[in-house]
């Protein structure tokens, strides 16, 4: 059988052509994220002003005298040519923007024949695109959390998100931070729903032997055919309209988790990603096995920058050399200090502990971390915010210790509270305990991945008035874990491994699809404040539940 175009129409299902994504926003700029439905030269408009007129063809006109012509208050405008190159997508910066205003945009073509380009507007024209700048220096705050967008597993149900969209509208939300698993690409076979990596096992002497070259590999070749692939999965996830309309509005902040690579990315052994492409009792060439290994990393790390990393705010990127790649990051908006740890680019069980000791964050991205929160805690932030992926707090440590074995092993081998991660789990709890022991500022670890909710309190014997909080938020559509789950979700209690740290669990739900909005506000007496509201769906008729956490 030959191999599927990846760029065709061959797996049947709906996906995503043009789009927007409103990145990562201050107070004067913005990364407006577009993706074309063809390529050619597409020019992005900002607006002061609604876009009115004929939208459609604007009178025959270039886009700037059209815009002058109609009265339209036009702050940028940039053009680029879309290619396949990067799968028809690019990231404009737009600066020299005015603090706390809404800014209309709209993508449109300069090209005058209609039989080329029969809709000249292609985003904005149909409805009002618009987002708001952050403003210059915000009494209050609030934004909203997700992690775990999966709507294939619950057969089509796109979940919470609607649901998200409303309160995201309805508090006036200046941000929003997805936790991680925006995709999977590689669970939902059962669904009738391809798996990157079966798929790889099951057509793998059909991909070498389409792109043989000579006694090698086209390795290029392999590379782009396996991440059209790649970007095929996050055409169809994406495709969500209520996932689009938050995407549209509100500015975005992503991380990336394992199912953006492949489940358990960096908890697999060197032998246990090359079971993933062999069938039992083959006998293959382990180098080119490593091979497939290696380009479907350089795949999936390529596909994150286009659709997720590159309208984040920047960081040192080599594609070329995806192991070298700055995927976390840090930003601030009013007293409010934020830092995303990024879990996987520099994960790997097998690391040489001799050379990096840091098996999840690799040394860099922990200096780096480190750096950022001793800066921020003798700085004038009153709240952090920490995301990490994984949570550093969730289920019970005898179970994540004794029960990874068989399919669970790398899940359970994932999570901070995993003996093989204690030592570096423990150094990281210690510089936050020890940076905030004034007890001035509160920090909250914001986390995802385990389809569950929860939040603890988390204690130092040695250093008592430091505020930390664990807040984890999944999932936002994908099939919840069983309402069972909840009995494996700890009470807290003393941490395993760490004879210093102790919780406190403070809420705790299972069984549903869930989001929050957290907010930063005065109180009563005037004193600054945050809450986080976690939301899921409840009953047959559009009902949702709330419960409010103060953090203290």
């Amino acid at each position: 059988m030959p191999l599927l175009d990846p760029t065709s129409n061959e797996l049947k299902k709906d996906k995503l052509y043009s789009a927007a994504i409103i990145g990562a926003t201050t107070s004067s700029s913005s990364r407006i994220w577009i993706r074309a439905y063809a390529e050619g030269h597409w020019t992005l408009v900002i607006a002061k002003t609604p876009l009115q007129g004929d939208l459609v063809r604007l009178q025959e006109k270039p886009i700037a005298q059209f815009m002058a012509d109609m009265g339209i208050e036009v702050a940028d405008i940039q053009s680029h040519d879309f290619t396949q190159q990067t799968n028809l997508t690019h990231t404009f910066d737009i600066n020299g923007l005015d603090a706390g205003t809404t800014y209309y945009y709209a993508v449109i073509s300069s090209e005058l024949d209609a039989t080329k380009v029969p809709r000249r507007t292609e985003l904005g024209a149909d409805k009002p695109l618009f987002f708001r700048t952050m403003p210059e220096s915000p009494s209050e705050l609030t934004f909203g959390f997700y992690s775990c967008h999966d709507h294939i597993s619950a057969n089509g149900d796109v979940g919470a998100w609607p649901h998200f969209l409303e309160k995201l509208t309805d508090t006036g939300a200046h941000f929003v931070i997805g936790g991680g698993d925006q995709i999977y690409v590689d669970t939902n076979a059962k669904q009738g729903f391809p798996d990157i990596w079966k798929w790889l096992k099951d057509n793998r002497e059909a991909l070498l032997k389409t792109f043989a070259k000579g006694d090698d590999y086209d390795r290029e070749g392999i590379q782009l055919y396996l991440l059209n692939i790649y970007r095929w999965y996050y055409r169809v996830y994406w495709n969500v309209s209520s996932l689009r309309e938050v995407y549209e509005r509100f500015p975005q902040y992503m991380v990336w988790d394992d199912h953006e690579i492949m489940d358990g990315w960096g908890s697999y052994t060197h032998d246990d990603r090359l079971d993933r492409i062999f069938r039992m009792f083959e006998h293959e060439d382990e180098k080119v096995g490593d091979m497939l290994v290696d380009l479907m990393w350089k795949a999936a790390c390529q596909a994150y920058y286009e659709y997720e990393h590159s309208h984040n705010p920047p960081t040192a990127i080599n594609l070329q050399n995806p192991d070298d790649c700055q995927w976390d990051y840090a930003f601030k908006h009013g007293n409010s200090a934020f830092y995303i740890l990024e879990m996987r680019g520099h994960h790997d069980l097998e690391k040489d502990k001799k050379i990096d000791p840091y098996i999840i964050l690799g040394r860099d991205q922990f200096n780096r971390f480190k750096n950022w929160l001793a800066a921020e805690a003798s700085g004038d932030s009153k709240f952090l915010f920490v995301v990490s992926p994984v949570p550093v707090l969730h289920w019970i440590d005898n179970i994540v210790n004794y029960a990874d074995l068989g399919g669970a092993k790398d899940d359970f081998m994932d999570e901070w509270g995993h003996e093989t991660n204690w030592e570096e789990r423990n150094q990281m709890l210690e510089e936050v305990f020890s940076q905030l022991k004034s007890g001035n500022k509160t920090l909250v670890f914001l986390s995802g991945d385990v389809h569950c909710a929860s939040v603890f309190r988390l204690r130092h014997k040695n250093y008592r008035g430091a505020k930390v909080y664990q807040l984890t938020s999944s999932a936002i559509s994908r099939k919840p874990a069983p309402s069972i789950s909840y009995l494996g979700i700890t009470n807290g209690g003393a941490m395993a491994g760490n004879d210093n740290i102790y919780s406190e669990r403070l809420f705790a739900l299972a069984g549903n699809k869930n989001f929050s909005i957290f907010r930063v506000r005065q109180n009563e007496s005037g004193a600054q404040m945050v809450t986080a509201d976690l939301y899921w769906p409840s009953g047959d008729s559009g009902e949702i539940s709330k419960k409010q956490i103060v953090f203290d």
